[in-house]
């Protein structure tokens, strides 16, 4: 085998890493990733993919179709929800790629989810065509979830050094 230093040193380690020199490699290691991190890829995944499987269950008809907690018809789903539904199910996955890949851009991205469904529910509840105790309780859950988020990423310690380390690199 060639020696390493010939080759630049430069391999991969896992399938999200890519190939970098030695000396990216060596100091993305020695920063280990918090646990929190590692579940919330993993739930971003399953969400990103329950959210398709959700889409595909309302257009076939199955089970019953809920905005907010409150029942409403196959059609409103799928003319109100649906849309939302889908274009933040293709975030969901990037920050699960981001998170898992450790990209410091993916806790921007879970930030511009909570914002994307407050400027959603009150342009929709704005022009009458939602309900307004949905477009309410969207707008409170999207605010309390993205205040969590917020203090959760950027400000709990350990949380944001380690996203102020990644945006380092």
């Amino acid at each position: 085998m060639p020696n390493a230093h010939v080759l630049g040193c430069y391999q991969s380690t896992s399938i999200f890493d890519g190939v970098q020199p030695c000396a990216l490699q060596a100091s993305s290691h020695q920063m280990k990733q918090p646990l929190g991190i590692g579940i919330l890829s993993w739930f971003a995944a399953l969400a990103s993919a329950g959210m398709f499987v959700s889409i595909a269950l309302a257009i076939l008809d199955i089970g019953p179709h809920l905005m907010g907690g409150e029942k409403v018809t196959r059609s409103e789903w799928l003319h109100i929800a649906a849309p939302l539904v889908a274009v933040i199910a293709c975030p969901m996955a990037l920050i699960a790629y981001g998170l898992a890949a450790r990209k410091a851009w993916s806790r921007h991205l879970v930030m511009a989810i909570f914002v994307l469904i407050i400027v959603y529910a009150s342009a929709l509840g704005a022009l009458n065509v939602l309900r307004h105790t949905i477009m309410w309780r969207a707008i409170v859950n999207a605010s309390l979830f993205g205040c969590a988020s917020a203090c959760y990423f950027y400000f709990k310690p350990n949380i944001a050094h380690y996203f102020r380390k990644l945006g380092g690199r």
